[in-house]
Parts: C-alpha cells; structure tokens; sequence
C-alpha cells in the first residue's frame, strides 16, 4: 500500500503540473474551447445562411490573449487555425476556413492590442472608462472592421441571397455581441477582481441561486410565448433589466457578466425556436432586433457594475482619508463656501483637542467666534482672502471655549467643484502657542540684555571690553550645547541654512550626516548618566578635531548629532563618516566602548534645509535597522 509523503507528492506534482506547463496548455485549451465556441455559434444561428446571432469562438480567443502576455499570442493564433478548420469542415472548404480564421484572429489581436494601449494588462473592467473602451473596441471599431473582410469572404465564396452589407452587418453584430457577452465572463472568472465581491460566500449563496433562478423563470416566461404584447401576453423583454441591477449590485463585474450570457442563451435558443418577441418580422430584422437587445442589456450592466466598483473604492478611499485627518494633531475643519456666512459642517478631534468645542457645538456657525480680536490688520487680510475665494496664511491670536487665548498659525485653502466655482473651504490650525511663548520670552531676554548693556556702556564707559565680552558669552551659549560644547540645533539650522543658500547660488555641493550612539539608553542604564554624559562629550571632542574648521558639529538632542559639510559630495562625505565612525570605536571612557549610526545625504533639488536632514536622518534610521554600527547613504 502507498505511503502517505507519496501520495502527498504525487498529488501535489498533478496539482503543479498546469501551472508549470501553462505556456504549453493554455494554446491548447483556448483551441479546443474555439472548436466548441465555433460549434455553439453555428447551433445558434437562425438564418439559413449560417450567419450566427452570437459567435463565441473569438470571445475565447480574445480572453486568451487578454489574460496571456503578448508573446505567447503566435501561439494562440497557431492554435485557432486548426480548430476554425474542424468547425467549418464540411460545410466550408479548408481555403475558406483559413480565410475565416485569418480575420477571426484579426479581430481578436486588434481589441486586445487596442485594450492593451489604453487600459493596460491585465485587462479588468472594473472602471467605466474600461467598459466603455471595451465597447467600443469590441463591439464596434475591432467587430466591424473584421466584418467589412469576413462579409466579403463569405460573399464571394460561398453565396447566397443575403447581400454583402447585409452579411457585413449581421457578422458584425454576430461577433461584437459575441466578444461583449462571452469575454467579460472569462475575464471576470478567471482573474482576481478589485470589487471584494469574488466567489459568492456561503452566506450570499442562497441570493445567488435565487437570482439564477429567478432570471431562468422571467426569461423563459418572456422568451416561451409565440405571440407577444397582446391582451394575453402583456410584458415586455425590459422585464429582465432588473436581474442585470441586481447582479451588478449585489455580485459585481462577475455577476452581471454571468446574468448576461445567461439572459444571452435564453433569448438566442427561445427566439432559434421561433418563440418570444423577436419572430414576428423577416428574419434578417429579428436578428437584428435580437442582437441590439442583448447588446443594449450587457452594456448598461457591465456599465453599472464597473460604476458600483469604482464609488465602492472612492467610499474605501474616503473612509481612509477620513481616518487620517482624525489621527493628525493639528485641527482642521471644512466650510461650506455655497452657503452663506460659510458655516462649519466638519471638524476633526484636532480641532476639539486645540479649542476645546466639540464638532455639534461649532456645527454651522462661522468661524469667526474664535477670534479674540488682535490683529486687525491680519483678520482683514484672511477676510478679503476669503472673499476672493483664495489661499490664505496667518498667524492670529484666537480664543478657546474657556477663554484662554492661543497662538493659531492658520491655512485656509479653497476647494473648487467640477465647475471650477469653490464650493469649500478647508482651514487646517496649528497650536504654536508654546513656540510663541519661547520666542516672547527670548525676546524679552535680549531687550533687558540689551537696556543692561546700554545703561552699563553710559554709566562706566571702561568697562565696555568686559560688557563685549559678557554678550559674546551670552551668544555663546545661546549658539552651543551647554553639555559638550557643540554648536546647538538652532545655531546648526540659522548657519545650514545659509550654506544651502550659498551652495545654490554657485551650484556646489553640500552634504550633511547624521549621527546617533547605539543603544545609548543601555548605557546610561547600566553605567549611569554620569558615563553617558562623558560619552556625549568623548564623542563630540573627537568628532571636532576630525573634522575641517568650516564644517558645522551640532547636537540636536539625546544622543542624536548632525555634521554640515559645505564644498563635500556624496563619496567625501563618506569618506569623512567612515573616518569619524573609526575614530569612535576606538573611544574608551571607564573602560565602556560604543559604535554610532550613520545616515549621510547629499544636496539635490532642495530649497530648504529641513527636507535634507530628513533625508539624512531616514538614512540614519536605515542603518538603525540594518545591524547599527554601519553608515548609509540616502536614495
């Protein structure tokens, strides 16, 4: 008896076996389905000439080489031939079979080259751009032009009554009604879809087979009558439109592809019969009146359910937009600019977190209840930009719910219709009242220095020297870290941002690298801050003395350090990393070592200092992740 680990190999060998041999299978498959498509279409034709209503084989073909890359189409074309040749003989000589399959393969290459250029592949009809590009190709540009061919093939070799734009109109129908209801069903089940409605489940089952049901019951009832819209027989084949809504509802592109070849398959065999609403003219014209029903039907529920799929992603895209304007810290609110006095409808938790009002309070009020009154020549300004329906910046001095006053930097920002008239404006607040108080306060500081210094130089003019020297010291400290004596963040942006200003001007490259102790907390953790801070200070007297005097060393905070190096590309900058990083390692302080982090970035577009420490400093976090110990570049 087999052992069970080779039963389990042999099935999975069986399992991989179409997929490791797809390139060889699929050709064979795609021939064998056009034999039975090409077998189908001549069961349902109703015109004696052998004109189909529907013709499925190039549906087949053109699924195949939408759902194959182009290079593997030769040999789907190599395999149609043999199949058209089968399906028309005896009825067609072998010359004429050719010819058909010639312009069948035309006709499919041409709507999936023509697809593959505007809509891309894998061809999914989940837009509506999609499908209606679909059907255009499909139905009329590809369909008819391979009529204008295939009509003159069968007029001049095999006969008959029926005139060439006649056959010319009917193979056109045949074929673009064909490719319309056969190729979305293929493309739709044998392809992932974007609608998250795939198989239905278990739980959607049972509304699947009513819906089956429900069609197959309305359309033999429809399509079983021999007279139709009399007294006795009062309905009309618009009946089924409803099973199409539902099916591109409630099951997506699948849904409403499927409902169609079904709707497609009672209607064609009903009318084959002669019975149903499309029997009582000549034949020609039932056809006819057949084709642009099934037609006028798959297109609006294609149509319907690529439209459902698209609002479905821009419902997903708004509930995560929405997430993310609730998880900023900054407030934003939204009003309505079509409204008079422009009432607020949205405010996110930023909002409430800054003012301290909850959205139901502010709720259609403008929002002008937050001003405090200061500023009036800045209010006047946001006013009038409001009234030219422009973007605005400020910075005001508004009022919470509980009186408090804080420093808003404001952006008010016009958002316009389709028509191009603003129908809202977004406002987006930032709480600065800290950094307003810091620089009062700094501010405050340097007037009293300054009205010391003054009364000092008019009461003893001697000492003047000592006075310079006392502000040199004050700018001192001001400009380094108190702890290691390296330059500090806010000496290290005012100087950088000179030196980016300067590198632009004359086109010279500028790099900055970014530096942070490994484990840093373990250290202090185990050794004490006491070894930390030495280490801090180790570290910054090494980095001084390897470095040039016009480079900028700052300590931004922590353990976190930043080099400027003007006149320095990308591979010296380097250079001066890995020289720094050996020096490091070989810091010794209560006999405690440590290795560094390096991020390094080199100027490119920048206008602005901050996005290149960015940069560097995402660089830095690379080599965090990447083992520590060890310097990247940025991308």
């Amino acid at each position: 008896m087999p052992s069970l680990p080779l039963i389990r190999n042999i099935s999975n060998a069986l399992l991989a076996y179409p997929t490791a041999h797809a390139v060889y299978l699929a050709p064979i498959l795609a021939g064998i389905g056009y034999y039975l498509g090409a077998v189908l279409g001549v069961k349902a034709s109703i015109m004696s000439e052998g004109i189909a209503i529907l013709w499925p084989p190039n549906a087949i073909l053109l699924a195949a080489l939408l759902l194959s890359p182009p290079r593997h189409w030769p040999a789907f074309a190599c395999a149609i031939i043999p199949a058209e040749i089968l399906a028309d003989w005896p009825t067609f000589s072998i010359k004429q079979a050719l010819m058909f399959a010639s312009v069948n393969i035309l006709e499919a290459v041409l709507t999936a080259v023509l697809l593959k250029q505007t809509i891309g592949l894998p061809v999914k009809l989940d837009r509506l751009r999609h499908v209606a590009l679909f059907g255009f190709f499909a139905l009329v540009l590809a369909s008819g032009s391979a009529a204008l061919l295939g009509a003159g093939v069968y007029t001049t070799t095999a006969g008959g009554e029926v005139s060439y734009w006649a056959n010319w109109r009917i193979w056109w129908f045949g074929d673009g009604l064909g490719l319309l209801i056969i190729t979305p069903v293929l493309l739709s089940w044998l392809q992932s879809q974007s609608d998250d409605k795939p198989v239905p489940t278990a739980q959607r089952l049972p509304e699947a087979a009513l819906l089956v049901i429900t069609t197959i019951a309305v359309g033999l009832w429809i399509f079983s009558q021999s007279e139709y819209l009399t007294n006795q027989f009062p309905v009309s084949p618009m009946l089924l439109l409803p099973m199409t809504i539902w099916a591109a509802g409630r099951f997506g592109m699948r849904g409403a592809a499927s409902i169609n070849l079904l709707i497609a398959a009672i209607s064609i065999y009903c009318t084959i019969k002669h019975l149903g609403p499309f029997v009582s003219m000549q034949e020609a014209d039932n056809v006819l009146r057949l084709q642009e029903y099934i037609a006028a039907l798959a297109l609006s529920s294609l149509a319907l359910a690529a439209l459902l799929q698209e609002l479905q992603l821009q419902n997903q895209q708004l509930r995560i937009l929405g997430r993310a304007i609730e998880a900023v810290n900054e407030g934003i609110l939204i009003a309505d600019a079509r409204t008079k006095d422009n009432p607020i409808i949205y405010v996110n938790s930023g909002f409430e977190a800054i003012t301290g009002y909850q959205g139901d309070e502010v709720k259609g009020r403008n929002p002008r209840f937050l001003q405090a009154g200061f500023e009036p020549a800045v209010l006047d300004k946001v006013r009038q930009a409001i009234a030219d329906r422009r973007q605005v910046r400020a910075l005001l001095r508004n009022r919470r719910k509980d009186g408090s006053i804080f420093w808003n930097n404001i952006i008010i920002d016009p958002v316009c219709d389709e028509s191009g008239q603003v129908s809202h404006f977004i406002g987006i607040q930032h709480d600065i009242t800290d950094i307003m108080e810091t620089e009062t306060a700094l501010r405050s500081a340097r007037d009293e220095l300054a009205a010391i210094n003054r009364d000092l130089e008019q009461r003893i003019e001697q000492r003047t020297w000592e006075l310079k020297q006392a502000n040199q010291k004050l700018e001192g400290l001001a400009a380094t870290d108190p702890l290691t004596g390296a330059y500090n963040r806010r000496y290290f942006l005012t100087h950088a941002g000179e030196e980016l200003e300067r590198a632009i001007r004359h086109q010279r490259p500028l790099s900055v690298i970014a530096i942070d102790i490994d484990h840093f907390k373990s250290i202090n953790d185990q050794y004490g801050h006491v070894t930390g801070d030495k280490i801090l200070v180790a570290l910054t007297e090494t980095a001084k003395k390897a470095l040039r005097p016009a480079d900028i060393f700052a300590r931004f905070g922590g353990e976190e350090f930043f080099i400027l190096l003007p006149e320095t590309l990308l591979d010296e900058a380097i250079n001066v990393a890995e020289r720094l990083k050996a020096r490091i390692l070989e810091i010794r302080v209560a006999d405690v070592g440590f290795t560094v982090s390096i991020g390094i970035a080199l100027r490119a577009d920048d206008t602005d200092i901050q996005p290149l420490l960015e940069r560097a400093d995402q660089a830095l976090y690379v080599a965090k992740n990447q083992g520590r110990n060890c310097i990247r570049t940025a991308a």
